[in-house]
């Protein structure tokens, strides 16, 4: 993997970072309170938890009187959830420096993972006073206000943002994702192309823009757009997968395989990747391929349970039934939660004629279903081949009152089951008594 912890830093912050990680061996370094507060705040930014964790704990026995050390504290009171403390800290910090812009950026921060996002905007803005870092506030608040499902605020707030840097990647992707979410990807297409008019050089308005192509169809323009953010930023692995997705969409497999893998290089979930590149040669039926994939994604990470399910669908395509299964088991084990697992599984077994095998699988699986009438809608036909005709018509009244709208689905998927007069009669008969025909009235 070749990603660069340390882009889109300075060379002193590198400097200080790898002194910092390097004195832990040799205690051989000392640092001021204004390189503690850089260290400190490099973790935070990259979101290395144990390396704020380490830089907060020696900056206070350095500096135990600091008041920009306590705020560091606070921040990762704030990431562990320890909500309480890291409000009583701030707030005790806003009364000994009432106009301490960090401090309100802290407390906007914090009750935005308190999900108060009126409080957040109020101390966001507040923070925004100093005229520093404007576009990241601008931005934040943004986020707060599509919390509130305050669109035109948010969208608003993400222009701003913007406005002050053009390069605020995020609020590029996020204005792109809420004109998608509204249906208003021409207007998103629009701007951004008259952005990447103005800013040529920005991979962010580039990604954007090939995400807005790809949401309208335009899979030709999309994929063009992503190659022009590769272009200006080889390491973007974004739009690797914007380029991979567009590709698939076009029918270009292995130009998408090629993007997958060059993505390779600058992702830290390779198993993810690898997974994807195989998804591609599965839906191209190539089904060798597509394990050799899936194979190396769960060497990668034993623990990836979809690897493992789409494993049990190659070998199932290719006729070895025993062995499908097996794969499905441990999908199932890892990821118990997935219902397309035990669904999987359940399938296998009525192609195969297991029906007694299906049925257990089934009742052992449809409480913690979080679609269970597809489990049911199976468990019926196996109670119909079964013969088990009284758990049949229990089953199909037991879920009348919130399935019955869905019966007709049944009789689509299982033919058999529409021959039957009786299952048809009655299904039609809760059908009528749940929902019974309104009458009509003379005009």
């Amino acid at each position: 993997m070749n990603i660069d912890r340390f882009k889109n830093f300075e060379p002193e912050v590198r400097e200080l970072v790898l002194a910092f990680e390097k004195q832990h061996e040799s205690g051989s370094r000392f640092f001021d309170v204004d390189q503690m507060e850089v260290i400190a705040d490099y973790y935070l930014e990259v979101q290395d938890v144990e390396g704020l964790a380490a830089a907060v704990e020696y900056g206070q026995r350095l500096f135990p009187a600091s008041d920009e050390m306590q705020l560091r504290r606070a921040h990762l009171m704030s990431i562990r959830g320890e909500y309480p403390e890291a409000l009583a800290l701030l707030s005790d910090l806003e009364r000994k420096m009432p106009d301490n812009t960090d401090v309100s950026y802290g407390l906007g921060a914090l009750y935005s993972m308190m999900d108060q996002p009126e409080k957040a905007i109020a101390y966001y803005q507040r923070a925004s006073s100093d005229g520093y870092e404007l576009d990241m506030i601008y931005g934040n608040i943004a986020d707060e206000y599509y919390k509130q499902g305050k669109t035109e605020e948010s969208v608003a707030y993400y222009k701003r943002a913007l406005e002050k840097n053009p390069e605020e990647e995020r609020s590029l992707y996020n204005l792109a994702c809420t004109w998608d979410e509204q249906g208003r990807n021409d207007e998103s297409l629009e701007f951004f192309l008259h952005f990447v008019e103005d800013h040529p050089y920005s991979k962010g308005a580039w990604y954007s823009l090939g995400c807005a192509y790809n949401w309208l169809g335009l899979y030709e323009k999309g994929a063009d757009a992503f190659e022009y953010a590769i272009a200006i930023d080889p390491t973007l692995y974004n739009a690797y997968l914007g380029l991979a997705e567009s590709c698939r969409s076009l029918g270009d497999t292995p130009r998408a395989v090629q993007a997958l893998r060059d993505s390779l290089n600058y992702t830290d979930d390779r198993p993810m990747v690898l997974h994807r590149i195989g998804l591609l040669f599965f839906e191209a039926d190539n089904y060798h391929t597509s394990m050799a994939y899936f194979h190396n994604a769960v060497k990668e990470d034993p623990a990836y349970g979809e690897a493992w399910s789409d494993l049990g669908r190659c070998c199932q395509r290719l006729g070895c039934n025993d062995e499908a299964a097996g794969y499905y088991r441990r999908a199932i084990d890892l990821d118990p939660d997935s219902d397309a697992h035990w669904l999987r599984l359940a399938d296998l077994y009525l192609l195969s004629d297991k029906y007694s095998e299906a049925a257990a699988l089934l009742e052992s699986s449809r409480a913690e279903a979080a679609d269970r009438f597809s489990f049911d809608s199976r468990l019926l036909f196996c109670y119909y081949k079964l013969g088990r005709r009284n758990r049949l018509f229990s089953l199909l009244q037991q879920d009348a009152r919130e399935y019955a709208s869905l019966y007709p689905s049944i009789f689509a998927n299982y033919p058999e089951l529409a021959d039957d007069p009786e299952v048809v009669r009655f299904c039609s008969e809760e059908q009528q008594r749940l929902h019974p025909p309104q009458p009509t009235t003379r005009p």
